[in-house]
């Protein structure tokens, strides 16, 4: 009776399919050559027509602004398409929207949100293909109900200048929505802006083009203590665009709570 058991087990695992057995990074790694694809559910307010743009809370963020103009923002899965030669991925690429199937690309099916972004991230922390590892963060950032910054910030801190300044303009973004109380890189909206704040962002600006990096410090105290949130966030962008270790602090600082945000 033991025997039976365990043969009827073993029968059981047989008869599961290999995309219930396995993680979608070991569907992907059993890949040799050839596409593959697969989707995740998209944050809210991303869109894109699933060829050649991405729309997040109405911006265009990546693709075409032309082509977004003249077919329509559907609101679908991140879609995720990825060559393999060799066993190694050599090409990645990222939709929103419609989902297209293409002869001959294996289709993996949809992921959970999670899985997928962990999947990038994974990518992204990578030491090569260097190209690859870029293009993986920004699909991650749209994955539905997954905040991201622990791992950008793992990232950031374990790898040379080039792969830090890949994470850092995400750190930034979280690091300003954090301090206007959410956790959604895309959720910073400068809305309308008056002529003076508009005079104190091209301040912070000319903070950002000193020589030898003297404006870091000045930026880092402004992110820190002023009261206009619109200030705040591009001195953030910009500490973002330095790739500076002291900015990466300041973005661990307010990310883990260690800087509350100036009250008016």
């Amino acid at each position: 009776m033991k025997h039976s058991r365990i043969g009827l087990v073993a029968l059981l695992v047989l008869a599961t399919p290999l995309r219930a057995q396995t993680t979608l990074a070991d569907r992907i790694a059993a890949v040799r050559d050839g596409e593959l694809q697969f989707e995740f559910a998209a944050r809210e307010g991303a869109c894109g027509n699933g060829t050649s743009y991405i729309r997040v809370n109405g911006d265009v963020i990546d693709g075409d602004w032309s082509e977004s103009r003249e077919t329509e923002c559907v609101a679908g899965p991140v879609r995720i398409v990825l060559r393999k030669e060799a066993g190694e991925i050599v090409s990645l690429h990222d939709y929103v929207g419609p989902v297209r199937t293409v002869g001959g690309r294996m289709e993996l099916g949809e992921v959970s949100p999670e899985e997928g972004a962990a999947f990038l991230l994974g990518l992204a922390e990578r030491e090569s293909p260097a190209r690859i590892a870029g293009r993986a963060i920004f699909p991650a950032m749209l994955a539905r109900g997954v905040v991201a910054w622990p791992a950008l910030l793992r990232i950031a801190r374990g790898h040379q200048a080039s792969r830090r300044n890949d994470t850092m303009l995400w750190l930034s973004r979280y690091a300003a929505a954090k301090l206007e109380g959410s956790d959604d890189p895309f959720s910073v909206d400068r809305g309308d802006r008056t002529d003076e704040e508009d005079v104190k962002e091209h301040a912070v600006f000319a903070l950002s083009q000193l020589r030898g990096r003297e404006g870091i410090d000045p930026l880092i105290q402004v992110a820190r203590t002023n009261r206009d949130a619109g200030v705040r966030a591009k001195a953030l962008f910009w500490l973002g665009q330095s790739g500076d270790p002291r900015a990466l602090d300041l973005f661990d600082e307010i990310l883990n709570g260690r800087v509350a945000p100036p009250r008016g």
